[in-house]
């Protein structure tokens, strides 16, 4: 495929547009009105339901968990004090308990050192009651004995108190609401924020650490929005003085700014129009790309057509060179940086699908506002007299020309580029291999957001843990689980998740709850409160008794773990962090050990948010790294087709394995795990450096037809468009450094890996495609 021919055709569409500039812009104008009354129809959220293929069958199991045993979420108050059955700290907690109660909607009972459901042996009765029923004693020594029954009771402490008495948590349990969590979150967590922030809950004698799913989700969602959006604005400011540094022309910086917004709001629009949904937290995916490939195609324009300017001094031909020169390399560009974004379709996840096609369209906005609005815009002005300074030179400025020698240095030391790039790659290679794909929640956050640091400080006390899962047990048969081989096997099975990686161990307890406890608290209870007595007993006509016993003495707790009927019961695991990659391995043993001591139950399994974010997790991961491998198998082909030679697509794909290896390399031996984020913003660096590569050695075969000579053509390219790519790369530096900024890791590893990917990128396209370009000699032989 000749470049010279292609180039005549684009000579004859910049004359043809800027002869019918007014329509032009008037059709533009028109369909980016049209598009963005389409964004009132848009709808964008983060449902759940969207991630999962299987999203039907997942919700069902909930479902059908919650119908049984109520709502799996919670709200949560980690408390620390000096003591906490101080008083002053105990009428603090029944305040806060009534207040969330009366306050925060679907709170339906409150759980905490007031209102407790504790076996109580009499002379001749048990009674099930709370210590604390009628309010804090006045006498400190009816306190200290009190303070002494709730410390003696297995099933409280570690788990509801902890040993010595500083911390202690208060639940409000909340009933089954029939809204997804992102809505759900949206009723509950303000109300409590109020709750929490009340002064009178305000005190240096304790410290209280709001928590639990919704209102932590509520959290996550409001500071990543905050700073997502802080950055990409402050981003746009940077892109904008940029390119009034570099670019010094009113039109320039318009154009760039006019594409990005443009562009989304037309894309967005029609994906509005035409009704398909959406989702908010894989949009700054689109945003980052459009606004890049804005300031990318706009400076390789303007860069051309003020060379072809200083040499001429006509504008509407110089407008007509500019085309003829970078529209074909910036259409091809577009056709692989949308063909690396399709990619995302292979992931096989609804988000990523949206993503990759919303994205794919609004780069193709972007290249169709650039190559309207520059010619158009710039067809407007009056001509001038050629300065002979800048003829003499091809329109060449002195950073052009200096550009030009330091090129020319490289060949002359091309041994030394190859080698040196060889030995780098060799460097990090074994740094891959080291690179764990895991999304560890509290490393992607990092301590310094504020809500985060607070969580892991809950996380890394004795009794806390910010998410946990249920093991759900059941049979056929009604009063299955009074059959005391049940209840033990439900006793074995705690035993062995309290050895797993990611259970909770307090002092040495293992956080795992059930209706155990109850049956071994009573039986303690029944047997003169001895230790050795808190025992699952061998007969189930005694079992049967200890919970008719419990549930006619007041207790309230029986059927928080237990159906009404006695055919189902759960285990509650709570968890000492968020590593989705280990929670997925003890997830499998859990399984597997549910088979092994339940084989007659009619359904076991394993539910909860925390387990289906793993797995979900998992599975964006693995479409992340299966995007990023389709889309360098797409952009591969794509070149070979393009420069019609197979040796020609390899060497361009060299520039854009770098990086990709390099970050990898460093994030392999700096042990950063590869996450969702790592891995999805793999495919738009790669998108991005892919055109400096096409428009290099599109200029390098363009000027080889030309001359027939390797070294002029490589000469020429470095002088005409290489100091463009180094201002589009110090632009798009500079604007993802911002992100560097954010007190949250995974903004941060935005950053960072937009600039080391972006950087080496730049110098591998300046430094091994020329060279192996001069070596292999993969065009026609030179005349």
């Amino acid at each position: 495929m000749k470049v010279k021919k292609i180039n005549d055709w684009f000579e004859k569409f910049g004359r043809f547009e800027v002869k019918h500039r007014w329509a032009f812009l008037i059709c533009l104008i028109f369909i980016s009105v049209f598009g963005s009354l389409g964004l009132s129809r848009l709808t964008l959220d983060n449902g759940e339901e969207d991630w999962f293929d299987d999203w039907e069958t997942t919700k069902k199991n909930q479902d059908h968990f919650e119908d049984i045993f109520g709502s799996t979420d919670s709200l949560l108050a980690h408390i620390k004090a000096k003591d906490v059955f101080d008083p002053e700290v105990l009428t603090m907690i029944e305040g806060l308990g009534d207040d969330l109660l009366q306050n925060v909607p679907y709170a339906k009972s409150i759980t905490s050192l007031m209102e407790l459901s504790i076996p109580v042996g009499r002379e001749d009765s048990i009674e099930v009651t709370s210590p604390f029923k009628d309010g804090v004693p006045s006498v400190a020594e009816e306190l200290a004995e009190k303070k002494a029954f709730i410390l003696s009771r297995e099933s409280l402490v570690n788990t509801l108190v902890s040993a010595d008495a500083t911390e202690t948590w208060l639940i409000v349990n909340l009933e089954q609401y029939s809204e997804n969590l992102t809505e759900a979150m949206e009723k509950i967590a303000p109300p409590a924020m109020k709750v929490f922030s009340d002064p009178k809950y305000k005190s240096d004698k304790w410290e209280i650490r709001p928590a639990g799913m919704s209102y932590t989700e509520y959290e996550e969602e409001a500071v990543t929005m905050n700073q997502l959006v802080t950055r990409i604005f402050t981003g746009f400011i940077v892109m904008l003085v940029c390119l009034t540094v570099f670019i010094r022309s009113l039109r320039g910086i318009i154009v760039p700014s006019i594409s990005t917004v443009g562009a989304l709001t037309t894309t967005l629009g029609f994906s509005g129009w035409l009704g398909i949904k959406g989702n908010n937290s894989m949009l700054m995916i689109t945003v980052l790309l459009s606004m890049a490939l804005a300031v990318g195609y706009s400076v390789h324009y303007i860069n051309s057509f003020k060379m072809h300017f200083r040499k001429t001094g006509k504008r509407k031909e110089s407008i007509v060179l500019s085309v003829r020169d970078s529209g074909w390399a910036l259409f091809f560009t577009v056709i692989t940086t949308m063909a690396g974004m399709l990619s995302f379709l292979a992931a096989g996840i609804r988000p990523m699908r949206w993503v990759g096609g919303i994205t794919a369209a609004a780069v193709f906005a972007v290249f169709a506002y650039i190559i309207i609005l520059l010619p158009v815009l710039y067809s407007f002005g009056k001509d001038k007299e050629p300065d002979s300074t800048f003829v003499n030179t091809e329109g060449a400025t002195k950073a052009d020309l200096r550009v030009e020698a330091m090129g020319k240095a490289i060949l002359n030391k091309k041994w030394i580029t190859v080698i040196a790039t060889v030995l780098v790659m060799a460097a990090m290679i074994p740094g891959i291999f080291k690179i764990k794909v895991n999304m560890n929640y509290s490393d992607m956050m990092g301590e310094r957001t504020p809500y985060i640091k607070r969580l892991l400080e809950i996380t890394r006390s004795q009794l806390g843990s910010q998410y946990d899962y249920e093991v759900l047990i059941e049979y056929a048969e009604e009063d299955a689980i009074k059959n005391p081989r049940v209840l033990k096997s439900m006793d074995i099975l705690a035993q062995r998740i309290g050895t797993l990686s990611q259970t909770k161990v307090s002092n040495g307890k293992p956080r795992v709850s059930s209706v155990t406890k109850i049956v071994k608290e009573m039986n303690r209870t029944l047997n003169e409160d001895r230790e050795d007595a808190y025992i699952i007993p061998d007969d189930q006509d005694l079992v049967t008794q200890i919970m008719f016993l419990y549930e006619i003495s007041g207790g309230t707790d029986l059927y928080d773990y237990i159906s009404n009927d006695f055919r189902a019961a759960y285990l509650k695991v709570e968890l000492s962090g968020y590593d989705g990659e280990e929670i997925v391995k003890n997830l499998a043993e859990v399984k597997k050990w549910v088979a092994e001591l339940f084989p007659d139950a009619e359904n076991a399994g394993v539910v909860g948010e925390v387990v289906q974010y793993a797995q979900m997790n998992r599975k964006l991961v693995r479409g992340s790294i299966k995007s990023i491998g389709t889309s360098l198998v797409i952009i591969l082909l794509l070149l070979v087709l393009a420069f019609t030679s197979i040796r020609t697509g390899f060497i361009a794909m060299i520039p854009n394995i770098v990086p990709i290896v390099l970050i990898g390399g460093i994030m392999g031996y700096a042990g950063v795990n590869l996450d969702m984020i790592t891995a999805m913003i793999m495919p738009m660096i790669l998108g991005i450096a892919v055109d400096d590569t096409i428009h290099f050695t599109n200029h390098i075969k363009y000027h080889f037809e030309l001359s027939g000579n390797y070294r002029s053509a490589i000469e020429n390219s470095y002088r005409e468009i290489g100091k463009t790519m180094i201002m589009t790369t110090v632009i798009l530096c500079a604007m993802f450094a911002i992100f560097l900024t954010s007190t949250m890791n995974v903004l941060v590893n935005i950053g960072w890996l937009s600039v080391v990917g972006l950087g080496s990128a730049l110098i591998a396209d300046y430094t091994i495609t020329p060279v192996l370009l001069y070596i292999a000699k993969p065009f026609l032989k030179e005349k």
